[in-house]
């Protein structure tokens, strides 16, 4: 009986992930090469990243993803979430975690049952959805979708938003 709310959002997900304008970044423009930074600043364990947050006095970032199926979310992270303008202020700020929902690529068991319960605890509707958390999960930030900005303007309108 507990695996019927974790059925329900995975049907939910998959009915509503990526939104209506998910085509739309079929044909983007090229792919920035990412920061050499990025395979050693995204970790994808949301207790280590608080645990560290709260070591190193930062917040989390926490990207919910079909990294492999959902043009935005793809968009998201080699536009902006592996670029030198938003590691920069990520890593004097933020532990950054991954929480994906792939379709090619298999994930643990554990893993997997892990990132449907953390969907369901944050309410997500749609991919990408971008939390940011502080030490004890409270949400102090979120945001859904990705509004077509390079790495220099989202990490500029995240900045505003958490007031650095």
């Amino acid at each position: 009986m507990k695996l019927l709310p974790l059925i329900c959002l995975t049907a939910m997900l998959g009915l509503t992930a990526c939104g209506p304008q998910q085509n739309a970044y079929q044909n983007a423009a090229e792919v920035p090469s990412p920061d050499p930074r990025a395979k050693q600043l995204w970790g994808d364990n949301l207790e280590i990243a608080k645990a560290q947050a709260a070591k190193n006095n930062k917040l989390v970032f926490v990207d919910f993803t079909g990294s492999d199926w959902c043009p935005p979310c793809m968009a998201l992270h080699d536009h902006v979430l592996t670029q030198k303008a938003f590691l920069d202020f990520a890593e004097k700020n933020l532990e950054l975690v991954v929480i994906d929902f792939p379709k090619n690529k298999p994930l643990d068991e554990k893993v997997e049952l892990a990132n449907r319960a953390l969907a369901e605890q944050y309410k997500i509707g749609s991919f990408p959805t971008v939390l940011v958390l502080d030490v004890d999960g409270g949400v102090v930030h979120r945001e859904e979708g990705f509004g077509n900005k390079n790495a220099q303007a989202y990490t500029a309108d995240l900045k505003k938003a958490l007031n650095k």
